[in-house]
């Protein structure tokens, strides 16, 4: 995977959920749950390197927060490149190591602008900024239009407003890649009132792996039609729309993808398991839809 689609799939991503207690309610049984671990627990030890952060970001989700920080500290001393450093900083954070929100931030200082836009990332999936001031001069980057939007998401999901201005404004950015990014961010800082922008500009996007940022989003915000849609793209062809839609089934609460999502723990692609077992235990909360 490159860095640029691991930068902008990996979702990464962290939004809206809570930690899954360890005891199976019923919609999940013991053997579907026990599944679910032990795609995540092979994720996590695995040398897929992004694939194994999104592991850690659902066994903490799973309540075995414990288990990832063991796994992660050691490797925070000894990873090098600022990039991953991000993410190993990131799911020790999500784990319960609230210390490693100043890995990010020293990043984000660095001058060395190579881990520049995954600290503006990681910052926004754990919902931290610090005092802000890093963030908005990295929003002020308009060479750089995609970490000026990871810097703009971390600062509107703190509440600011101007932050939230600009990110609507790029869903009508010329270049379609950039407008998924910001799609994608509204998933989090956006709204239902997104969506009418959302709907009016997914016809123009040509390219299938853009257009599924913008049907996750919608789904997330509650559009049934965009919904039914990401469900159809758990069997798509291309791993990279399998993951994204593994991944944003469980966000949106798509409780009717369960059966498919549990197809999916026996993929071929390690991050299509992990994002399809993330997806289960976020729907093992949901009410039926």
């Amino acid at each position: 995977m490159t860095t640029r689609n691991a930068l902008l799939i990996c979702l990464a991503f962290a939004v809206r959920f809570a930690t899954v207690a360890e005891a199976a309610p019923p919609d999940l049984s013991a053997a579907t749950r026990d599944r679910i671990i032990q795609v995540l627990q092979t994720g996590l030890v695995s040398d897929q390197f992004w694939p194994s952060m999104h592991a850690a970001e659902a066994l903490t989700l799973a309540g075995k927060g414990d288990e990832v920080r063991a796994a992660l500290t050691p490797r925070l001393s000894t990873t090098e490149d600022a990039q991953h450093r991000c993410g190993v900083a990131r799911e020790l954070f999500r784990a319960g190591d609230k210390s490693a929100v100043d890995v990010l931030l020293e990043i984000l200082a660095d001058e060395d602008p190579h881990g520049h836009g995954h600290a503006c990332e990681s910052l926004f999936k754990i919902a931290q900024v610090g005092d802000g001031k890093l963030l908005q001069t990295h929003m002020q980057a308009t060479d750089q239009p995609i970490k000026q939007l990871l810097a703009a998401a971390a600062l509107a999901r703190s509440g600011d407003a101007e932050a939230l201005t600009l990110l609507r404004s790029q869903i009508q950015n010329d270049d379609d890649n950039v407008a998924r990014i910001a799609a994608w961010i509204l998933s989090i800082d956006g709204d239902p009132s997104d969506l009418p922008v959302l709907r009016k500009r997914l016809p123009t996007i040509d390219a299938p792996d853009h257009q599924i940022f913008f049907l996750a989003t919608m789904a997330t915000l509650g559009d049934k039609a965009a919904g039914a849609k990401l469900q159809t793209a758990l069997r798509s062809d291309d791993p990279a729309i399998r993951v994204f839609a593994a991944e944003f089934c469980g966000h949106a609460k798509l409780t009717a993808a369960r059966e498919t999502l549990t197809d999916l723990l026996k993929d071929e692609v390690l991050d299509v398991r992990i994002r399809a077992a993330q997806s289960l235990l976020l729907l093992d909360a949901s009410p039926a839809q």
